[in-house]
């Protein structure tokens, strides 16, 4: 078993400005971490420059007109919102961030590696097929999704986003799509942004209704709450949709050392959510697994954190233990309405013991 970790040195030319918290010092820390731990010797990772996506596979989403704006964009250094600016190095760097994830499967399907991580900037999951904005420019994950989709025939991807923000881009993005299906367990968007999206009822359009679905926990959700609830919905999810291959929007800022968000995950539990997405893929996919950067500020802990989550993925590694802050006692009860409700809500189209 090879993991694919996905990385290059262009990722840090992209700059959002001094202070940022969206910075290259993120990739660098990671890296830095990594290496100390020699984890890139031994034969269980393979460290992959990624190549650059096209203009044509970027049009499966972002149309050519938004494609030729985003780099122009990058050439003058231009500001998109508040949060999101280009610099010269963006437009380069996202075609990378991109190309890392249709790279990846390239290779799982070529058999020179078994499941792939990408450690990847700019993220993705916010941006929408003609919007930069919340750090993202182009759609990383759907994108991906899309190619899969588009170039194997009767093949299907199930989405799991486990970023603390709700992945709004990519769920407008596919929202009328039954070749994918999205799942998303955030911080509940009416305390957290984007702050106008990933509620239960959002369920999809069209073909796709029934293939979006939003698991919206409340501030301060930890350990348990969190992987109770990915527990009792992905697993029904990935047997009954069987899809082709699984991509994960892999956020870390849900950590409770993030000073981002309200969640309260520890790095322990990114080993256990690794655990279940590689447990569950491989009765179904056999193993099929793309994971892609998303959030993440506190060095440290995503640092620690992508480390737990290779260790499923490549079979290697002494596990960091850590223990997340306690967790009031109404959210628990919280949660299992919660659950209730989702699980009343997809009946017509998945059951959910």
């Amino acid at each position: 078993m090879t993991t694919g970790f996905f990385y290059s040195k262009a990722f840090l030319k992209h700059d959002m400005g001094r202070g940022h918290p969206e910075s290259p010092e993120r990739l660098s820390a990671v890296m830095n971490f990594l290496q100390g731990l020699d984890i890139f010797d031994g034969g269980h990772f393979r460290l992959v420059e990624p190549r650059v996506a096209t203009v044509q596979e970027l049009e499966r989403i972002h149309p050519k007109d938004y494609i030729e704006f985003i780099r122009t964009a990058s050439d003058r250094e231009s500001r998109f919102d508040a949060d999101t600016r280009a610099s010269k190095g963006s437009f380069n760097a996202a075609l990378l961030a991109v190309g890392a994830g249709i790279k990846a499967w390239e290779d799982i399907v070529n058999g020179e590696i078994s499941n792939a991580f990408a450690l990847v900037r700019p993220p993705g999951h916010h941006a929408s097929a003609t919007q930069a904005r919340g750090f993202c420019l182009f759609s990383n994950v759907a994108v991906v999704a899309r190619h899969i989709t588009t170039t194997m025939p009767d093949s299907r991807v199930l989405i799991l986003d486990i970023d603390a923000h709700h992945g709004n881009g990519t769920q407008e993005i596919l929202y009328d799509d039954p070749k994918t299906l999205y799942l998303g367990l955030h911080q509940d968007g009416r305390t957290l942004y984007p702050g106008y999206s990933g509620f239960t009822q959002e369920l999809g359009e069209g073909q796709g209704r029934g293939y979006n679905i939003n698991c919206p926990l409340p501030p301060g959700t930890a350990d348990t709450s969190f992987l109770r609830a990915l527990n009792t919905l992905f697993p029904p999810l990935v047997k009954q949709f069987q899809p082709t291959a699984i991509l994960v929007s892999a956020g870390y800022d849900a950590h409770f050392r993030d000073y981002l968000t309200g969640l309260n995950l520890s790095t322990t539990a990114y080993l256990e959510i690794s655990q279940l997405i590689m447990e569950t893929s491989y009765q179904i996919c056999n193993g099929n697994v793309i994971m892609l950067l998303e959030g993440g500020y506190d060095l440290k802990a995503l640092s620690e954190s992508v480390y737990n989550t290779l260790i499923p993925m490549s079979g290697k590694g002494e596990v960091i233990q850590e223990k997340p802050p306690e967790e009031d006692p109404r959210i628990p009860k919280y949660v299992d309405k919660l659950l209730s409700v989702t699980r009343d809500a997809l009946q017509p189209w998945w059951q959910i013991p």
